[in-house]
């Protein structure tokens, strides 16, 4: 699996409109992703309403973080030639400012799986008993 990773970093004073994004971006950018490239992401996955470890808002560097998962390398090469077009991309660069204050991070990769849980704490088991003191 591959993933496109998007984070809206947080400025102070300033809000994200999580709705705008996602009832109106959302929805835009994956309807012109498959019309320039013939496919959509499998999923988007969203983590919003975000807070650091002290459990404030303040303390988190981003608004939200996006992941659009497809199933093949060809996903990440779309979100590339998408965004590096500004006649297709033109729409939802116009939206930006709607929802964040700032400009999106963006960051690609393979996406790995640990779904196996008990075999991961067998593991871990095993490495907690090898370092004991």
């Amino acid at each position: 699996m591959y993933a496109v990773s998007i984070r809206y970093p947080r400025k102070d004073g300033e809000t994200f409109d999580f709705d705008h994004w996602a009832n109106v971006h959302m929805p835009l950018g994956v309807a012109t992703f498959r019309r320039t490239n013939g496919i959509a992401p499998r999923k988007v996955m969203v983590q919003h309403a975000t807070f650091g470890m002290d459990g404030q808002p303040a303390s988190a560097d981003a608004y939200a973080t996006i992941w659009l998962l497809f199933d093949t390398r060809a996903g990440l090469d779309g979100f590339m030639r998408l965004h590096n077009d500004p006649v297709a991309s033109a729409n939802l660069a116009e939206d930006f400012g709607n929802y964040a204050p700032l400009p999106p991070r963006i960051v690609m990769g393979e996406v790995t799986v640990f779904e196996d849980m008990e075999a991961v704490l067998k593991r871990g088991e095993s490495l907690l008993e090898s370092v004991k003191r």
